[in-house]
């Protein structure tokens, strides 16, 4: 699991998680560490897995000890520790966000709920609206996003990022921040590996000029990788590979953008 995707199971939880939980993950003490997670209280209810049939238990005092009772196994005491919790910090989430995207119009609160604007960015087309909302995978949750949206100026496009679940609503596209960024834990920092207008659709204009000029070594590399059967499926996951192997090839060489590898991947998968 990379540190994006352990982030992003963590707030999709919206709430207060057992450290314990996720303690031994390599990049869980960086995610503290860099203030993406913070630490606060005790949890109320943990997973029973001692019995046959796992499940949820509220945490109870008994006895003057700290536990759980198991309908098969009776009363099991638990270790302090294993109640410690953990939370989200989507504040820090959101600045992150901003930084990477160089974002303007940010909103340093939720605009409604649990809606959050991260701020514009210009594109060729209009201005591109970026929002968070921790997870979108139920009704309620598209409600919830839907009227917080409703409060908001209009914007050319809106783009909705969501740790958990992609629905769709009117006038937005919605797309797993998994898919977006990822977290470098040398730098502490999101690194951004998708293009925002190709994600919302936004047209670019022909700028003309000469074509990249690593344009037909990067479209070599791709093809070679996809003879020899070393693809990777997903296009995010083949340009990252795509990347370093340029990297490794021409260390004296400025690599290109992680955007303009995807956007190769794409024309040579299409016979472009």
């Amino acid at each position: 699991m990379k540190p994006i995707e352990l982030l992003c199971e963590i707030v999709a939880q919206k709430g207060k998680v057992a450290a314990s939980l996720y303690s031994r993950h390599p990049c869980f003490s960086a995610l503290l560490a860099f203030g993406f997670l913070e630490r606060g209280g005790a949890v109320q209810s943990i997973p029973c897995l001692n019995c046959d049939n796992p499940h949820n238990v509220e945490i109870v005092h008994h006895s003057g000890r700290i536990g759980f009772f198991c309908p098969e196994m009776g009363f099991i005491p638990v270790a302090e520790g294993e109640i410690n919790a953990v939370r989200a910090n989507i504040a820090k989430i959101i600045d992150a966000l901003t930084d990477t995207f160089d974002c303007r119009a940010r909103k340093s609160s939720p605009v409604a709920g649990e809606t959050w604007r991260v701020g514009k960015v210009s594109s060729e087309a209009g201005d591109i609206a970026i929002y968070f909302h921790p997870k979108l995978q139920t009704e309620t949750d598209a409600t919830d996003l839907a009227a917080a949206l409703a409060q908001e100026p209009g914007s050319t496009y809106r783009l909705i990022l969501s740790a958990a679940g992609t629905l769709q609503g009117a006038g937005s596209v919605t797309v797993s921040l998994s898919d977006v960024v990822e977290l470098d834990v040398a730098s502490s920092e999101f690194q951004s590996v998708s293009d925002l207008r190709d994600l919302v659709g936004a047209p670019r204009k022909n700028p003309g000029g000469a074509p990249n000029r690593y344009g037909e070594t990067i479209s070599a590399l791709i093809m070679q990788r996809i003879s020899e059967g070393s693809a990777l499926a997903g296009r995010n996951e083949e340009a990252r590979a795509v990347l370093n192997e340029f990297k490794r090839s021409n260390p004296h060489l400025k690599p290109p953008s992680v955007s303009s590898v995807q956007n190769y991947v794409s024309k040579v998968r299409a016979g472009q």
